[in-house]
């Protein structure tokens, strides 16, 4: 007879996913995607087929044909994924989940190993980040980028207790692979060698000194190799530098203060910092000792100053967006977790896990993990946002030859999600040049003029805010 035995923690984590599940599922499957990760997709998508190079990635054949605006990694990484389980728009979606997976179990690693054994807590903070529960299905580059900063942090902790090179190396190594997913914001964990030193002081000067510089070194060399056996790598790195970095410095603003980053992190944090809140409230209530929480608060600092460490140095440029600082909340999320676990170890203690309150909890929690798999994949079918847009292009893309170059009117250049969805859907490019004299236009509906009548014949599709017209 085998007995199986159920952690007492399985419903805690059923119930944190299960909530997390219920509040991202409208969009976590369904047809839609923020311009940016369309575009990753589209990029993605189109290195499966063939389409472009990993050096040299390709959105459409009239817009950013030599994509060079971030690094390829993420990109290289999702194009297998369509390699191996289709083309289906699923796959985005998938992608984009499978990283949210990986972050959120290197976060209860961490915990594990720093011996914090409540894992669900800080996930409960990660995930109800407003931005975190956008970020899922959405297909950010910094998704990717959250694996290997964690797993850089992760594999440095593992270093601490046995086969310390070998971790290093993997520590430094997770941080080129950073580099080549989102560029020199994957860096901010090399402080954590000398947070760690400055706030627990486990080793001496020297030592952390060592580690930080083998740290890099580890990051650096295989960057440096890259460069100088590969050609075309060189390349792209050095056109990623001029368009997005020193461009984003000199040239770009998007905001109006450069602490705008620093009003959004804390904005992004008030659900956690509620949460956490609550937690010391309900401590309180419970006759805990709230002085107990001073006890870890020197390792809880060292992964706050860490996820600031890698929202800071966003201030140098005028070119700032919240998804930016997105790989720095798990650190936030852990430390928040760190300072609470004698808070969260009484409340633990004093649970009775044979009454029939914890048994309801259980209950509970199974049902509300259950109920976020069955909207995720009810809303599945649905279109999550750009509605009439995905409508109207799925009945055009009927119509128009795969791979094919079509005129659209010059004002409908910059709607690049447009761009996107032609490109993913169906390699179809979007040309604004109307002297080129395509075979198929696509205008507005709120367009007109009277040399299309002359010149091209409506084809009638129902369609809601586009007219194609075809070459007569």
């Amino acid at each position: 007879k085998i007995n199986f035995k159920i952690s007492p923690a399985l419903p805690f984590y059923l119930f944190v996913i299960g909530l997390f599940l219920i509040i991202v599922s409208p969009s976590l499957l369904s047809d839609g995607m923020f311009m940016d990760g369309l575009i990753y997709s589209t990029i993605a998508h189109n290195l499966s087929n063939g389409i472009g190079s990993f050096w040299n990635p390709h959105f459409t054949a009239t817009c950013l044909t030599d994509f060079h605006e971030h690094p390829p990694l993420a990109f290289g990484i999702q194009s297998i994924f369509f390699t191996l389980f289709g083309e289906s728009r699923y796959i985005d979606k998938f992608y984009s989940l499978m990283t949210f997976v990986l972050v959120g179990f290197i976060i209860v690693r961490i915990c594990t190993i720093l011996k914090y054994k409540h894992g669900w807590v800080p996930l409960l903070f990660w995930l109800l980040t407003p931005l975190v529960i956008w970020a899922c299905s959405n297909n950010m580059l910094e998704n990717t980028l959250s694996v290997f900063t964690s797993l850089s942090i992760l594999f440095y902790l593992k270093s601490q207790n046995g086969k310390k090179y070998f971790f290093i190396f993997l520590s430094g190594f997770m941080l080129t692979l950073g580099f080549l997913t989102k560029g020199f914001v994957a860096f901010f964990p090399w402080t954590f060698p000398f947070l760690l030193w400055l706030l627990l002081r486990q080793k001496s000067f020297r030592k952390m000194t060592v580690d930080s510089i083998v740290v890099c070194l580890f990051t650096i060399a295989p960057l440096v190799f890259l460069v100088i056996l590969f050609p075309n790598a060189e390349l792209s790195l050095h056109k990623y530098i001029d368009i997005q970095v020193i461009n984003s410095i000199k040239n770009v603003t998007t905001i109006d203060s450069r602490f705008f980053i620093i009003k959004r992190l804390f904005s992004e944090l008030i659900p956690a910092i509620s949460l956490f809140v609550l937690f010391i409230i309900w401590g309180w209530r419970k006759k805990f000792s709230l002085n107990l929480i001073k006890a870890n608060s020197k390792t809880a600092l060292v992964f706050v100053l860490l996820g600031l460490t890698g929202v800071l140095p966003i201030m140098i440029s005028m070119k700032q967006s919240g998804f930016y600082i997105l790989a720095t909340f798990p650190f936030f999320a852990i430390g928040m977790s760190i300072l609470i676990n004698p808070l969260i170890d009484f409340l633990y203690n004093n649970i009775n896990y044979q009454s029939k309150g914890f048994l309801f909890f259980k209950w509970i929690s199974i049902g509300i993990f259950f109920i976020g798999i069955i909207l995720s994949i009810y809303f599945s079918n649905h279109i999550g946002r750009d509605g009439n847009k995905i409508k109207d292009t799925n009945k055009i893309l009927t119509v128009l030859p795969k791979g094919s170059i079509i005129n659209i009117y010059p004002n409908m250049w910059q709607d690049w999600s447009l761009h996107g969805y032609f490109g993913r859907y169906k390699n179809v490019s979007l040309d604004p040049n109307i002297d080129n004299k395509r075979e198929y236009l696509l205008i507005q509906k709120n367009d007109y003029s009277a040399t299309i009548n002359q010149d091209y014949k409506i084809i009638e599709l129902q369609t809601t805010d586009y007219k194609l017209y075809k070459r007569k």
